[in-house]
């Protein structure tokens, strides 16, 4: 499942929180430093332009990092490649995978929507989560790319060298596994999140601007431990860990980077964040 869904799952965000900090933080550990963002994958126009702070972390950047390689992604290979892996080519069914019960339900969701069930039935449950959740998104006026796409197309124009943490085939085998083993768990986690979306996107754009990892990891890290524990572990702490590494490495040289990563990677007690200051790096949000 592609990184969006790290914002769409779980239950989001009912407080409003003061905007006086941004998702941005400096880490350093003596004279070492760089900068963690967390972002957003799909926004409004009227988000933009984005909090000063982003722009602050970029200007003392001297490369940037993300979570794969944005420019690989949006290229004709990679759509290809990634619907090779998103079919089912076992002779299942989207619908093979789910109780009557929650089949029902998505269908039901489905034909709210418009959306003939049978064109999904060839895709493996975690597209079809993906693809719902993309939709709902773009019915609410999230049409425009993320924080990540717009520093990675800033870093170009700029000539600032671009690396990532995943490469892009991780990233499509990441995608085309996710939830395996527990897709009707998967699916109705889906629908539950997609029926209070609507309500919950002014909160969620909120806590984002704000920053606010503890209220994040309340009403949506902590949901999402308890509702759907594999798809927690895949989606946030198995990556946390495969990150970590590389983001200490990057403290052995003089360059200063800046890491951008969704924001639910920074919330919790498995949180990129969190795992820096066990280490003994110094967090501060800016």
């Amino acid at each position: 499942m592609t990184i969006l869904r790290k914002l769409t799952l779980g239950t989001l965000l009912f407080t409003a929180i003061s905007a006086n900090a941004a998702s941005v933080w400096k880490v350093s550990k003596g004279d070492s430093a760089l900068y963690i963002g967390g972002t957003i994958h799909i926004l409004r126009q009227e988000n933009f332009p984005l909090p000063a702070e982003y722009e602050t972390a970029y200007a003392k950047a001297d490369e940037l990092y993300f979570e794969t390689d944005i420019a690989a992604t949006k290229l004709p290979s990679f759509q290809q490649k990634m619907m090779s892996k998103i079919v089912l080519t076992d002779g299942t069914t989207l619908e093979s995978y789910l109780t009557p019960e929650t089949f029902s339900a998505l269908k039901k969701h489905m034909d709210s929507r418009g959306l003939p069930i049978a064109n999904f039935q060839p895709l493996k449950p975690a597209a079809v989560a993906l693809t719902l959740s993309v939709l709902e998104y773009q019915a609410n006026g999230f049409l425009q790319e993320g924080v990540d796409a717009f520093y990675a197309s800033k870093a170009t124009a700029d000539n600032k060298p671009q690396k990532w943490l995943e490469s892009v085939d991780e990233q499509l085998n990441f995608i085309a596994n996710m939830g395996e083993g527990d897709e009707e768990n998967l699916i109705k986690y889906t629908l539950e999140d997609l029926g209070n979306m609507s309500s919950q996107l002014e909160q969620l754009l909120t806590v984002w601007k704000s920053g606010d990892m503890k209220t994040l990891n309340t009403l949506m890290i902590k949901e999402m431990q308890i509702k759907a524990p594999d798809l927690y572990n895949d989606l946030l702490k198995e990556r946390n860990n495969n990150w970590m590494p590389k983001i200490v490495q990057m403290f052995d040289d003089n360059d200063t980077e800046f890491v951008l990563v969704g924001a639910a990677h920074l919330a919790g007690e498995d949180s990129v964040l969190n795992k820096l200051k066990e280490q003994g790096f110094s967090v501060e949000q800016l």
